[in-house]
């Protein structure tokens, strides 16, 4: 986890967000919340938050990310990238 630059979960809504943030003890710097914009635009969330952090500058080339998705009942991907 200490490895881990940034994390970016699906942004489905704040109040889950923040407490799977809290339970996985993700500090606040390396965990994105980019919702207000656009809310739960459901498979583009990911993308959308990933773009956004980059724009600001706040993700950067050589940082890594874990990115995960989640829906309704079981389905679940987690990946690990390396910004280029």
């Amino acid at each position: 986890m200490s490895s881990i630059d940034h994390f970016v979960f699906h942004q489905a809504n704040k109040y889950l967000l923040e407490r799977l943030r809290s339970k996985l003890q993700i500090p606040i710097r390396k965990f994105w919340l980019e919702m207000e914009a656009s809310g739960n635009t459901v498979s583009a969330t990911i993308p959308i938050a990933l773009e956004r952090a980059l724009a600001k500058g706040s993700i950067r080339a050589g940082d890594d990310a874990l990115l995960a998705g989640f829906g309704a009942g079981l389905s679940w991907a987690t990946t690990m990238v390396r910004i280029a």
